[in-house]
């Protein structure tokens, strides 16, 4: 079976677009990591910058919490079928 391509978000270092695209690399960040972990990989691409040909990597040791934040995100906009998306990739990499 063939994976998806994830999709990458590109960013700015403007600050209204990260706050604008903090849905899209909060997304990245989970499908990233539940990809690294199924691969076995030590760290995730979760976005690009913008013109500098840079990725944001997130690296094994502070995937939990990368992922805890994201929940925090999710919580506050009362997304809860991403929390337990979340709850349970978190107990699966702890």
């Amino acid at each position: 079976m063939t994976r998806k391509k994830r999709h990458i978000p590109i960013i700015s270092f403007n600050e209204l677009e990260l706050k604008q695209k903090k849905p899209q690399v909060y997304k990245s960040l989970i499908e990233g990591i539940s990809e690294a972990f199924e691969d076995k990989s030590n760290e995730v691409k979760i976005c690009e910058v913008k013109y500098a040909d840079t990725y944001l990597t997130v690296h094994k040791n502070n995937w939990s919490g990368s992922l805890a934040k994201a929940m925090d995100f999710y919580i506050d906009r009362e997304e809860y079928e991403v929390c337990s998306i979340i709850k349970k990739l978190i107990e699966k990499i702890n």
